[in-house]
């Protein structure tokens, strides 16, 4: 049976509920995390339940990417660096890459495919600083985990996710063309799709529905934060792509939006050259990052 003729939203959300739950530890955390009583301590407590996740986020934050001085062997020391919210969205965003085990070899390059999310993770995160967004951190998870749904379907359905591979890559598309001229349900909408069952926050399942769509009207009515939230990933990906940082499935280059930079002020000449240059000098660091947050 081709990947055409298999591939439907049935299928998909019978394959999805295949998939494992993220650890309890997820959404203890953030409980604790929301709630402004809440100590280190609270946090390390229910850490500790977990070895394996925490010492993959010491790793993450004993890299060049956030450069904390001497580096950090405990939980305490890295929330007193980074802060509360960046050490949960590192806890959220390992969570969802084990969750999505792609173990195995393969045609598709997984490397380069976290090096691309690594990359618009790290451009969001930039990005959200310039605009003057209050959670930075929560971009960067929001830019890591954008293209979740290309890594589900690589998970549940590999012949499908090459079949899609193949086209774009043959005939010149994006990923996304490709999955349109296919008939196949869409990489944002099996994003979507995971972000409901995992119960992912609601601007991780909108970046994931909407980071290919441009005009902000025919984002279904959300939120003029979220838009704000999808319109930084949205340039984060554009950008990355454009800087040809890691590939995702395809190699179109797509020219970058006048409306979204508007939106997010930084549509002059001046304030986009010193966006990009920050976002280079940024990716720069990226290197351990990516081999931590892609071995499972």
């Amino acid at each position: 049976m081709g990947a055409a003729t298999k591939l439907n939203h049935e299928f998909l959300l019978t394959k999805l509920d295949e998939l494992p739950t993220l650890p309890t530890i997820v959404y203890e955390l953030s409980q604790v995390i929301s709630d402004p009583m809440s100590s280190t301590t609270d946090v390390e407590k229910i850490m500790q339940n977990d070895v394996s996740l925490t010492t993959k986020v010491l790793k993450l934050v004993n890299s060049a990417y956030y450069a904390i001085p001497g580096g950090v062997s405990n939980l305490g020391r890295a929330i007193a660096y980074i802060g509360f919210d960046t050490v949960h969205q590192l806890v959220l965003s390992a969570s969802i890459i084990n969750a999505l085990d792609t173990k195995g070899p393969s045609e598709f390059d997984m490397n380069q495919f976290w090096t691309h999310s690594v990359g618009v993770g790290i451009a969001a995160e930039t990005i959200a600083k310039t605009v003057g967004h209050s959670l930075p951190a929560d971009l960067f998870t929001c830019g890591l985990v954008h293209d979740m749904g290309k890594v589900a379907l690589f998970t549940i359905d590999r012949e499908s996710m090459l079949a899609i591979v193949q086209k774009a890559r043959g005939s010149e598309l994006s990923y996304l063309e490709a999955e349109q001229a296919m008939g196949l349900p869409t990489h944002a909408e099996i994003g979507k799709m995971l972000g409901e069952k995992w119960r992912l926050p609601q601007q991780i399942q909108a970046v994931a529905l909407h980071h290919h769509q441009e005009n902000n009207m025919k984002r279904g009515g959300i939120s003029s934060d979220l838009n704000q939230v999808v319109d930084i990933v949205f340039l984060a990906n554009l950008l990355v792509h454009a800087l040809k940082f890691g590939n995702s499935g395809h190699s179109k280059i797509l020219g970058v939006s006048q409306d979204v930079m508007k939106r997010l002020t930084v549509g002059s000449n001046t304030e986009f050259k010193t966006l990009l240059k920050q976002i280079k000098t940024n990716l720069e660091k990226a290197a351990d990052f990516i081999r931590i947050i892609g071995s499972q």
